[in-house]
This record gives structure tokens, sequence and C-alpha cells, in this order.
């Protein structure tokens, strides 16, 4: 990628080849010579850039300045011509090559989190500097991740306008941060939104770790099915604007349906308005949370299992005559509503929804499934009473008192399954209609692909850090990152489906765009190609915004 066509440089004296292609010839380094398999010389290179065939001088890219950065550029006079031994003419030399830095990215996250005015809430909380340096490390982890090992070199070839972090200086921030300022944060995070969340998203995910010196790490349900302890981490993420607002860390032994109570607690504390409705799904449906946020006041839509006694009677009366232009909410989905006492004496609106194609697939899955128990069956000899019970959903095991068992398929069984496909309930206080409920509820998935980018695209699948204090400074920086990473995904994600770009390809492309300082403080930014002026512009940002932000403006 070439930095700026006046900017040339001397050709290398060796160690480089040039190669035609095209109309322009390119200059590369070579980094290996070695003999291959049938014993001819070959090598190894990278291009270095391409030859200005008027001044026979190098435009450099990138990679010209790793291998080079000795060297003094110059930039030619497109009026003038070069020096030559019969002219007096004389070549205009610039200023030392000073530094070179990566500009693009860090320069859109910093206008996305003064825009969302996080940078001033940061410094009224934390003061500026520990402001400054969670911006950095936040930054650093959305476009870096979770290793805090390279952090040093990330913050000097990269533009910042902050004091570089070393790794130790990142722990003894992670450690500074103490649960008041975590909270003080999140009260003025909140309020500072355009509207009160109508429909607050709540969920819980977990982080695994190998540390033996965080007491919140126990053994529980690990939903990565890793053979290892947890933490638990539950998040608020307002539907609306697609942004996560708080969360709160708990051990992960103690299971999702019980710490509900203690989450919804923090409401007053948040100054959450009470006409606020959560929106959960099924794995925090029982009676007991059904009761408190019924006693509590607290409006709610939540997934229901629909194995559960009352619910499936509830099915089974409406599952005959569902399927009625009367009861379309939308393409090939169908819902009536039934009041009734489902969990406890709280009488709540249990909307029963029929999807057509959520049938074709589960339908096809349990045919599946069936087939694969059928072929397990055949690979045995003998089965354990244990083992018989569990091939009985869906086939009948005669067992006898060796071991030995005959089977046939169960047809009511299987039947029963069947007719069940497509049904799904959702359970709420509101009186809102059911298309609504389901629309809202449906919207709580873009919480579930936050916890995604936690884990992977920031890489916080391992926590990587071993006291209690540190990790909840690294995970309130891990927040921060979340919230601007949620941030692009809201601005950007029709832009990427339809480049078939993934978050970090979107940060690699802005990644490209550098400047390099001279000796005398002038800036040169290389010319953005068209995707990344699109992607700047999505996100309200232009040229003159780079360089705005060269001078910390």
């Amino acid at each position: 990628m070439v930095l700026c066509s006046k900017l040339q440089v001397p050709l290398p004296k060796q160690g480089i080849i040039i190669r035609k292609t095209g109309k322009h010839q390119y200059v590369y380094k070579v980094t290996k010579t070695y003999r291959n398999k049938n014993k001819q010389p070959t090598n190894t290179r990278t291009t270095i850039g391409k030859l200005d065939p008027k001044t026979n001088m190098l435009i450099p890219n990138n990679n010209y300045w790793q291998h080079y950065n000795n060297y003094t550029p110059t930039t030619t006079n497109p009026t003038t011509t070069t020096q030559t031994p019969n002219n007096n003419q004389e070549k205009e030399t610039t200023p030392a090559y000073q530094s070179i830095h990566s500009i693009g990215a860090t320069c859109l996250i910093k206008k996305l989190y003064d825009n969302l005015n996080i940078t001033n809430i940061l410094t009224t909380t934390f003061g500026e500097k520990r402001a400054n340096d969670i911006l950095t490390t936040a930054t650093y982890m959305t476009t870096q991740g979770n290793i805090f090992e390279h952090i040093l070199n990330w913050s000097q070839t990269h533009l910042i306008h902050q004091t570089p972090l070393t790794s130790p200086a990142a722990s003894q921030l992670f450690n500074s941060i103490t649960p008041q300022e975590q909270l003080t944060f999140f009260q003025a995070w909140i309020k500072q939104q355009p509207k009160p969340p109508k429909y607050l998203a709540y969920d819980v995910t977990s982080f695994s770790s190998y540390s033996t010196n965080i007491a919140e790490v126990e053994w529980g349900y690990n939903r990565d099915k890793e053979k290892l302890p947890q933490i638990n981490i539950g998040c608020y993420l307002d539907q609306k604007t697609g942004l996560p607002l708080f969360y709160v860390t708990y051990p992960g032994s103690i299971v999702d349906k019980s710490h509900l109570p203690y989450m919804m607690a923090y409401n007053k504390t948040l100054n959450v308005n009470t006409d606020t409705c959560h929106v959960m799904d099924r794995g925090f449906c029982s009676e007991a949370n059904i009761v408190h946020m019924h006693t509590s006041g607290l409006s709610y839509i939540v997934g229901v299992e629909m194995g559960h006694k009352k619910v499936h009677a509830a099915l089974q009366d409406v599952q005959v005559a569902i399927v009625s232009m009367r009861n379309r909410v939308r393409d090939d989905v169908y819902a009536r509503l039934v009041c009734s006492c489902f969990y406890g004496e709280v009488k709540s609106n249990l909307h029963v929804y029929f999807d057509s194609d959520l049938a074709v697939r589960q339908r096809g899955e349990l045919y599946r499934r069936v087939e694969s128990f059928e072929e397990r069956l055949c690979q045995f000899e003998q089965l354990t009473r244990r083992e018989a019970k569990r091939f009985r959903r869906y086939f009948k095991v005669d067992l006898a008192l060796d071991g030995s068992f005959s089977y046939e398929r169960d047809y009511e069984k299987i039947d029963a399954f069947d007719r069940d496909c497509g049904f799904f309930g959702l359970l709420t206080n509101t009186s809102i209609s059911s298309e609504e409920v389901l629309s809202v509820y449906r919207r709580r998935d873009v919480l579930e692909k936050g916890f995604d980018d936690l884990k992977n695209y920031l890489d916080m699948k391992r926590l990587r850090i071993h006291s209690s204090n540190a990790l909840e400074g690294k995970l309130f920086c891990a927040f921060v990152s979340l919230i601007v990473v949620c941030e692009l995904s809201n601005k950007l994600s029709d832009f990427m489906k339809a480049k078939s770009l993934s978050k970090m390809g979107l940060v690699l492309e802005l990644e490209k765009i550098k400047v390099v300082t001279m000796s005398d403080g002038t800036h040169l930014i290389n010319p953005l190609t068209k995707t990344q002026r699109t992607i700047l512009e999505i996100c309200g940002l232009t040229e003159t915004d780079l360089k705005n932000y060269l001078t910390n403006k």
C-alpha cells in the first residue's frame, strides 16, 4: 500500500528484485534464499513499493519502513526534473522520516466513544489519567484482543494521544478500579441514554479460568462445554440502542434461575424505569422467579419450557386450530393467547406460537435423532437399565435380566414429539400483542451476539488473570470495549454483510490507514480506499476528522 506518491526514497543497492506487472514496476526485498526440493536456487520476498520511472526512485509502502527505516526519504516536484550531471537543478529533499503510525481504527473508536459520551463519563468517574488508560486498554482490546503482553508495542505503533501502556501498567490499572467506581459509571451511562430503556434484554454467560486464586471461579454449568471452573456474568442490554448498559459478576456454581432476584435488586440503584420490561430466555423461567417478578412489580417477557405440565396443557388446547389466517402474526408464524396461572398463583399471559419453518427443521432433527438411536441400538448386545431408560424415549425396549434386549420403534411417542414440532411459548405480564411480544423477544439475540463478541472477538473466553481485583478491573475494560464493538455492529452490520466483512476484517481495513511523521512535524496520510472512506462516512467521519485527530482536536 503506497503512503504517498510524492514520498520517495533511493532504491536499496542490494537484496532487491524488480518485476513489471501491467504498467508498473514493483520492487521486492529478498528476505530469504534457499534451494528447493529439486535443488534449484529460489527465494522468498516481500514487496516494498513500486518504481517511479521518471525519477528511478522507490515509492515505498508499509513494508519498506519495517526494513529500511534508516533511509532519508525525498519528495519530488512533478513540475521539475531530477538532477542529472549535465544540469544545475537540485533535488528537493524533505526532512528525515521520524515515525509511522496506524491511525484509522484508533481515530474511529475515539470518535465513537466521544459521541456516546463515554469519554466524559469515564473522565468524571476516574479522573483524566485513569480514564485515558481505560480508553487505551479498551481500544487495544477492540483491535487486538485480550492478551496484554503486546500492549506497549501496540501503543507505540498506533496514534492514541495517550501515554503508552505496558503490560504491568495495565495490570495496575485493573487492580485500581473499584466496585464503587464501576457502579458510578453504570449509573451515569444509563442516565445519559436518550430515552429510558423500554425493553432490557437480560442474559448470562460464563468465562472459564485456570486460576485458583479467584474466589468467584467455581465449578458449574459451563456454557462452552469446557472442563474448567468459571465465573458468571449477567448483563443488561438496551434492545432499542443495541448497547450493553450494566453487568454484574457472580460465582460460577450459582445457576441462572437463582441469581435473577439479585440482578433485579440493582434496578433501584441504577434508576431503571419501573415501566421497563425485562426480556429473558427460558433458562430464567421458574415459579420462584415468576412470583418474584410479579410481587416486585417488574414487567417481563420470558421463554417457557413447552414440557412444563400446565404450559403443555395450554398448548394442547390451542394446537389443532392455531393454523388459521386469524392467528397469523407474520409469514408462516401463528399465535394464540392463553391467560391462566402457569407458575404458582400468578396469572400471566402465555403466547403460544407455531412456526412452520421451525416445525420442518425440528421434525427433520427428530427423525435423524430416532435413526441415530436405532443405529446405536443395533451395535449393542446388552443394555443396562440406565441405557434402556434413555432409549425408551423413542423405542419400546424389552430388557431381560441378563442384559439382552429386543426393541421396536414407539410410534406413539414419536408422533407425540412430532405434533409438538414448531411450537414455542412466551410468558408475559404485559398486555402487548402476540406479534409485538415475538418481535421484542427475537431482538434479544443482540445480547447473545454481544456475548459472542466478548468471548471470541475480544478473546475473553479465557480470563488470563489471577486475582479477584484485577479480574473485576479487566472485565470492566472489556465491557467498555464491548460498548464500542456493539456500536460498530449497529452502524456497519449491513455494510459488513454486503461486503462479506467480519469485525476483524473491518478493523484490519482501518489499520491500513497510516500516517508518516517527518522530523519537522509534518504528516503524510496515505490516500483512503473506497472501502475505508465508506466505513468512515457511515460512522459520520471524513478525512478532515482524520487530520484533526492527528493534532488531537
